[in-house]
């Protein structure tokens, strides 16, 4: 190729680089394709408006609490897809009226994802977002929960229950009529937050597939169970003590990816064995954080009674029912054998064993010697170490009728342990 060839070509090869720079800086891109549809924006829900909303799965369930602001009624629509305000869109809605704020959405799949949105009823504007609640895992259901209300309740002496002692030799003060007064001592003003309660015991089956994730994820007990089998895993987890308890509990809000409740110097509790017994016994529970936890002592007798002083149930004698046999498990009826949860009557709140089949821990330092108008914390909890017990209520197939009435209430040590006694839990609503 000769030099006049060169100079030739040599403008043109420029001038296309030049052209092909002016083209990517242009700005310039391609028509729109005249068939191409343009795609809607997606509804925008400003986040100062969406409450505090807690949605716990339970079978073909889910028991829903908010915060409520102000208002008299709201409203819970909840439907199986992300819709708009367009109530004709969603499943179904519910009507709460304050000063309650939860309530539980029934027949629902537990295969399928529900979207929730809390509003005041007949106004506009909404007070409440779209929050997305997946059913959970199968290992993860705990059964269902009911949700309790709250309120404040000033104790008085007509609130102690009589039950006589079977006239059989075998017991201690047979045939013998006790007074029981309960936590709800005269002028002792209690003020009792909103809950949700497991409606029932904590089964061997649900125990041991938290162990199982537990032992993976850092976690260890100083009593464990084998695998259970058909026969048993519907069963109230027992042997199991005060200790293992508060770490399960742990270890269940952890799994669940929820905030553990029981800490000892800020640091999560999560091993429940003998060396680690200081730090388990001086644990501090953190109510403000959503996991599940042990209930306190005066949760546990509010629910048994019914949950409202003004029911004609707060004065029964086991909860739910004036005749032990409605609704408890007790040595007379059992043959000191546990029973699979549920098989009893529910009391009005629609929580199961309340009274009767294992005897069930608490939460805190057992007082048996609450002084009427004592000062009561918020969460009715004394906070006395005078026995170095915890809390035990509920009766069982172990014991006789009267450690089933809804006012009995004892303790034991953290380390004890025996093949009645187990726990239900309890969480707390947003």
């Amino acid at each position: 190729m000769n030099k006049k060839t060169i100079a030739q070509i040599i403008p043109v090869f420029l001038l296309l680089i030049f052209l092909i720079i002016v083209f990517l800086f242009s700005g310039c891109t391609p028509p729109p394709d005249e068939h191409e549809e343009e795609t809607p924006p997606a509804e925008q829900i400003p986040e100062t408006q969406i409450l505090a909303l807690s949605a716990i799965s339970g079978d073909g369930e889910l028991c829903i609490g908010w915060t409520a602001k102000d208002g008299v009624e709201y409203e819970v629509w909840y439907g199986t897809d992300n819709k708009t305000e367009n109530s004709a869109k969603w499943n179904g809605i519910i009507t709460v009226s304050l000063p309650v704020a939860g309530t539980v959405i029934n027949g629902l799949n537990n295969s399928t994802q529900y979207y929730i949105w809390i509003k005041k009823k007949n106004e506009n504007d909404f007070e409440g977002g779209i929050s997305e609640t997946p059913q959970a895992p199968p290992s993860l259901i705990y059964e269902n929960f009911a949700y309790v209300s709250g309120g404040t309740v000033t104790g008085s002496h007509s609130y102690s229950i009589q039950v006589t002692v079977p006239a059989d030799s075998t017991y201690m003060n047979a045939g013998k009529t006790l007074v029981k007064q309960g936590v709800f001592t005269e002028g002792r003003k209690i003020k009792i937050e909103p809950f949700f309660m497991a409606k029932h015991e904590t089964t061997r089956q649900l125990w041991h597939d938290v162990q199982v994730w537990a032992e993976a994820n850092g976690y260890s007990f100083q009593n464990k169970i084998n695998a259970p089998n058909e026969s048993n895993k519907n069963k109230p987890i027992s042997n199991i003590n005060w200790r293992d308890a508060i770490v399960w509990c742990n270890a269940y809000s952890e799994m669940a990816e929820l905030e553990p409740v029981y800490y000892y110097d800020e640091t999560i509790i999560r091993d429940s064995r003998n060396e680690n017994s200081t730090v388990c016994d001086n644990a501090v529970m953190n109510k403000n954080k959503n996991g599940y936890r042990l209930p306190t002592e005066v949760e546990r007798e509010y629910a048994a009674r019914g949950g409202d002083p003004g029911k004609t149930d707060w004065m029964f004698l086991y909860s739910g029912s004036n005749d032990a046999d409605d609704t408890a498990w007790h040595h007379g009826n059992s043959a000191f054998a546990i029973k699979d949860v549920g098989k009893k009557n529910a009391n009005r709140l629609g929580v199961y064993d309340l009274s009767g089949n294992v005897q069930e821990w608490g939460w805190g330092w057992m007082n048996y010697n609450i002084a009427s108008g004592a000062d009561t914390p918020a969460d009715g909890e004394t906070y006395s170490s005078r026995f170095n017990q915890k809390p035990m209520a509920g009766g069982g197939v172990g014991s006789n009728i009267t450690m089933s009435c809804v006012a009995d209430r004892w303790g034991y040590i953290t380390n004890y342990r025996d093949a009645y006694v187990g726990f239900r839990v309890v969480r707390k609503v947003q």
